[in-house]
This record gives C-alpha cells, sequence and structure tokens, in this order.
C-alpha cells in the first residue's frame, strides 16, 4: 500500500510540481549489468539468452531463464560499490523478470562550510572587500577540522513482462530508483518499452526508455524528468564449423543524454554506439570483446557448466585519471540445483 501511495504522489507531483529537465538520474540502470554485458560493451539489446536482463530490454523478461544471476562490480579503484542480482517470477502463466541493484560510495566530503570567509584582511567582522562573497580570496583559508564525510546509497528495483500484440511480442518495463545523498532523499518512477523482430540469423530491437518521461522527487519538492531515449540493436550470428560467434550493435539516441562523451553531438541530440562480439566454443567457453558507449574498451570470458554459469569482465578506462579500470563478476546459479540443496537439508 505504502508503495502505491508513493508511486501516486510521484504521478501528481510529476505533473503539478516544480519541474526541471535533467540528463542524469537513471545512469544505475544502464552501467549496472552482468559481467556477460559489460564485456560485449551492452551492445546486447538484441541478444536474450540465458544471462540477459530485461534492463537491457523488458521483452527479454518473454522466457523464464531458470536462473539466478548474483553480480558484483566494483569501479574507481574500489570507492562505488554496485550488487545486482536478477531472477524470474512466474504470475499466472506469465514470465516477470525481476532485477534488484544496490549502489553505495562512502567518505564523500562535505566541504560546504570549511571556507573563513573573512576577506583579503582576514579578520572576521570588518566587512572589508571580500568577507562573505563565497569565494576563496587572498588572505582566507580552508579549515579542514569543520570538513565532514556523508554516504551516498542507491536501490534500485526494475520489473518487466512482455505481451503478445499483433503477435509481435512487445516488453513493457518499470523501473523504481530511491536515493539517500546525506539528509536528502529521493524516490523516482519510470517506464521502459521494447521489442525484438528475428528474420533468419539477424536479430532487431527497439527500446524506448523513460517513456513518455521518468521523474525523480526529492524530499524537497522538486522534480527532475528526463526525456525518452531511443535504442536500436542488432545481433548477427555466425557458424564456421562447431564454433559458433555473435556481432552485436547498438546505437542510443537522446534528447536528454548529451555528455561529453557523446561520440556525436548536435545541440540537444546524441547518438552513442556500442559494439560487440562474442565467440562460442562448444557451449561451454566464451571469448568476448566490445566498446561502449562511452568508449571504453571491454573483453572478458565466460564458462558454463550444467548448473553454473561464472563470467568475468574488464572494462579499461577512457581517461588517465588514476581512477583505475573495472573489473566485474557474476555467478548464475540454475533454480533446480538451488531446490535439490534445499531439499536435502
Amino acid at each position: 500500500m505504502n508503495l502505491i501511495i508513493s508511486l501516486f504522489l510521484i504521478t501528481m507531483c510529476h505533473t503539478y510540481g516544480k519541474n526541471y529537465n535533467v540528463n542524469y538520474g537513471w545512469e544505475i540502470f544502464e552501467y549496472t549489468q552482468s559481467a556477460r554485458t559489460a564485456s560485449l560493451g551492452g551492445a546486447v539489446t538484441a541478444d536474450n539468452n540465458s544471462g540477459s536482463s530485461s534492463m537491457r530490454n523488458p521483452v527479454f523478461s518473454k522466457i523464464n531463464k531458470k536462473h539466478i544471476s548474483i553480480t558484483h562490480q566494483d569501479r574507481f579503484l574500489g570507492m562505488l560499490n554496485t550488487d545486482f542480482i536478477s531472477l524470474d517470477i512466474k504470475n499466472n502463466k506469465r514470465n516477470i523478470n525481476l532485477n534488484l541493484i544496490y549502489e553505495s560510495i562512502g567518505d564523500i566530503p562535505d566541504t560546504r562550510n570549511v571556507l573563513l570567509d573573512w576577506g583579503y584582511d582576514g579578520q572576521f567582522g570588518t566587512n572589508d572587500l571580500g568577507e562573505g562573497n563565497g569565494i576563496l580570496d587572498e588572505g582566507e583559508r580552508l579549515d579542514i577540522e569543520k570538513i565532514n564525510f556523508f554516504t551516498q546509497s542507491r536501490i534500485g528495483i526494475y520489473g518487466a513482462s512482455t505481451k503478445e500484440i499483433f503477435s509481435l511480442p512487445v516488453g513493457f518495463g518499470l523501473k523504481i530508483i530511491s536515493t539517500s545523498l546525506n539528509d536528502e532523499n529521493s524516490l523516482g518512477l519510470g517506464f521502459d518499452i521494447g521489442t525484438l523482430r528475428k528474420t533468419n540469423k539477424t536479430t532487431y530491437a527497439l527500446i524506448l526508455e523513460n517513456f513518455p518521461s521518468s521523474g525523480v522527487i526529492w524530499n524537497n519538492g522538486s522534480i527532475e524528468r528526463t526525456f525518452p531515449s531511443l535504442k536500436i540493436g542488432l545481433n548477427q550470428i555466425l557458424h564456421i564449423k562447431n564454433i559458433q560467434a555473435k556481432l552485436l550493435f547498438s546505437n542510443k539516441i537522446s534528447l536528454s543524454e548529451r555528455h561529453l562523451d557523446s561520440q556525436f553531438r548536435r545541440n540537444n541530440l546524441s547518438m552513442d554506439f556500442s559494439f560487440g562480439s562474442e565467440i562460442i566454443l562448444r557451449e561451454k567457453l566464451f571469448l568476448r570483446v566490445g566498446r561502449n558507449y562511452v568508449n571504453n574498451l571491454t573483453g572478458g570470458l565466460g564458462v558454463s557448466f550444467n548448473e553454473f554459469n561464472i563470467d568475468y569482465a574488464f572494462l579499461n578506462s577512457s581517461y588517465n585519471y588514476d581512477l583505475g579500470s573495472h573489473h566485474i563478476i557474476s555467478f548464475s546459479i540454475s533454480y533446480k540445483w538451488i531446490s535439490d540443496k534445499l531439499s536435502g537439508i
């Protein structure tokens, strides 16, 4: 009941509250991904397999994968940690893919009250030039003993289900995000729509994210609104003797997520491309390379057993900021193995 009330308040505030158009807020659902997805540059919008999450395309929720996937991400030299669980739930003959995300970053310095803003003469209360202007002027200093530290944490929930419309599978995704930043809190609601079309050995994908728009409401009453973006995906399968290969491509077109790393920018319009390639050896060993939306080179490998899958991804940093590369590990365990172990207790 509390969730229904919260969603209603978000909708009303999104309609009548004070809105700000932003190009951030939902990126947690973009960069939180399994090791397999990350190693392929995120270009998996048209590749629905046993490790796929509906966060990449809501239509991936159509098939129950009968596995639970657990992923840990370590980013920026361990400063940012993310844990991600993906599983399927059967509900009235319809499958629901549910994704749970927890992200935290600690020891964030709060320097808002450390400036001794006393002006050029360095003495408080003289009302000289520069006093109280909020700028570090000559003669002023910072009181490092007043630096406090706080934590940011975010919880993301993404659920999706699929329905046949005019013989075409259409996936509907609902995403909820809760953010705690020091003394500030927010709650957000968004929707995605996606579909797939397969012809011979080629699969095409189309996804509308944040449709018609997504909103985040903060405890001070302000609303951050994000406009829709469009994703187009392609998956081409090749067979060479006993080796199977996949060539993956994805293009994201947005009017609200333009950034300095955007591969194509014009006014508010941005286009970002990602690529991936996977070589499959006897359905047991998987070799992967790619390039993601922010031009990071990616790579990884996976090993598949009867009831387990283990995947590893490496993301190379784009800049020399000494923030390190990213490492992601995913484990996928079948429901049958878990059931057998529990029944044996």
